[in-house]
């Protein structure tokens, strides 16, 4: 840092302007490396907007060039924070404000149209802090609720868009400066120096958002049924196994209720596909809108999907179990059949906290509710013996090798 204090200030405009030109494209490659990535895209636009600006601040010395540099320098100066505060905008699903994008830079000009405030270098400090440090603010706005979200992530971009307003906020402060000629000024070396550390930590502290944002959809397609978004199959062992030993630790009881659509292939032969995957998301909606608060809803596969609910026992279980049936059957009007289900439930007294034997349990009540008739619910009684564990608990092929001890609800 103290042999960039020393150059002199073309060099340091030159050392700046490289580096924000190379961001930029590392950014822009970035962008393109994931599915363009807007966020990331806007961040380049600024970077190289400034990238253009500093350089333009080269030729200020050229005679009558001066004017020009002032103004249009500035103005890519100030678009690029603007371009920054866009970038956080449309990380979080925003438009992008094309209005207010341009005003900073517009107002600018507009004052330097005034030849008082173009020969006095403290008003134009003044001008151009306040206007950079308006969209700095709007930044800040623009992330803040992304922190409750990811605080690990977004806590270094708001650092950073912190130091850099607050950097700004003293700029603006009606300073008296030394020297009527801007290389002359007492802090110009600093501000190259701060503005290569905020360019060069924001612009990785935005593709850590990008990035982090992939990782959670990725995670989140991983672990979610396609079709109707609830939790799928790897999603239950993970969840339903600390569900269970949250639930164990303090105490209480866990009952697992698995669902079967009634005669889903006749749906689906009759119907169509496309009528099949409709049942299919309107049974899911039926779930959620049915189950409790920290109940776990679950695709298993096919027509088959799970609940895992605590501290509900075997009555509070067939309590929810038919209040799904009748729920279900009071959309029928909306689908040219009639939907029902039928609920396999197994209990922790019973069976213990053990999510396979759970599974397995449930799906024996389940194949006797099916036996009895369909749309009904059926409930494991304890005193039957132990399933195979090394067989998988969830297959209608497999369970005939289970004696059945289900009762009814």
């Amino acid at each position: 840092m103290a042999v960039l204090l020393n150059l002199d200030p073309g060099t340091l405009l030159v050392v700046e302007a490289f580096v924000l030109f190379m961001l930029g494209c590392l950014t822009c490659l970035a962008a393109f490396q994931g599915q363009r990535d807007r966020p990331l895209l806007w961040t380049a636009a600024g970077m190289w907007m400034a990238c253009l600006g500093f350089l333009l601040g080269v030729v200020r010395t050229r005679p009558g060039l001066f004017a020009f540099s002032i103004v249009l320098a500035n103005f890519l100066l100030i678009t690029s924070h603007a371009c920054l505060w866009v970038s956080l905008r449309v990380f979080r699903g925003r438009p992008a404000p094309w209005r207010w994008l341009g005003l900073g830079g517009l107002v600018w000009l507009a004052l330097c149209q005034w030849p008082f405030f173009l020969a006095e270098p403290q008003w134009r400090v003044v001008a151009y802090s306040a206007l950079s440090l308006g969209y700095l603010v709007a930044g800040l706005l623009a992330i803040w609720p992304e922190w409750r979200r990811d605080p690990v992530t977004v806590t270094p971009v708001l650092v950073f868009l912190g130091e850099h307003a607050v950097f700004y906020f003293w700029r603006a402060l009606p300073i008296p400066l030394k020297g009527a000629l801007w290389q002359s000024w007492p802090d110009f070396s600093l501000v190259m120096v701060e503005g290569l550390f905020f360019s060069i930590c924001l612009a990785f502290g935005i593709l850590m958002l990008v990035r982090a944002r992939a990782e959670q959809k990725y995670r989140h397609a991983a672990l979610h049924d396609t079709l109707t978004s609830l939790p799928n199959r790897r999603a239950l062992f993970e969840q339903g196994a600390a569900l269970l030993e949250q639930t164990h630790q303090e105490g209480g009881e866990v009952s697992l209720l698995m669902c079967d659509l009634d005669w889903f292939k006749q749906v689906n032969d009759r119907h169509g596909h496309e009528a099949g995957d409709r049942v299919l998301v309107r049974f899911a909606q039926v779930l959620l809108q049915t189950a409790r608060e920290g109940d776990l809803c679950a695709r298993l596969g096919g027509e088959e999907f799970v609940v895992v609910t605590a501290n509900l026992g075997p009555l509070g279980a067939q309590d929810l179990a038919a209040r799904i049936r009748y729920r279900l059957a009071g959309q029928a009007a909306r689908f040219p059949c009639p939907l029902t289900v039928s609920v396999g439930v197994s209990c922790s007294r019973d069976v213990g906290y053990d999510l396979d034997r759970l599974l397995a349990r449930a799906d024996q009540a389940l194949y006797a509710a099916k036996t009895a008739g369909r749309d009904c619910v059926r409930i494991w009684s304890q005193g039957g013996p132990e399933p195979d564990p090394s067989s998988t608990p969830v297959s209608r092929s497999r369970l005939g090798r289970f004696p059945e001890h289900p009762v009814d609800a």
